[in-house]
């Protein structure tokens, strides 16, 4: 064991099974909290303004943009930059 903790530094492929219990629950019932009025509520909750590119979720209570998702050629895109914090219960 090295002094400066090194040693617990691996690569984020460790935290595959981590990631993998994680995105396959259902993320309706994920808990977010808005960054702009400090809200919190179900992912389920949220207004879906939807799109044939993609869908943005807003807030209930101030109509801030909580999550963008974005469907492009190239892959999918996930925004969650308007929310403080998501727990997963």
């Amino acid at each position: 064991m090295t002094d400066n903790g090194s040693d617990l530094v691996l690569d984020a492929n460790a935290a595959a099974g981590l990631l993998r219990e994680i995105f396959v629950l259902d993320a309706t019932v994920v808990q977010i909290q808005c960054v702009a009025c400090d809200s919190t509520a179900a992912v389920g909750s949220l207004r879906l303004y939807a799109a044939p590119m993609g869908a943005i979720l807003r807030c209930t209570h101030c109509d801030g943009v909580l999550i963008r998702v974005v469907s492009t050629p190239h892959g999918r895109w996930l925004d969650i930059g308007g929310a403080r914090w998501l727990r997963f219960q």
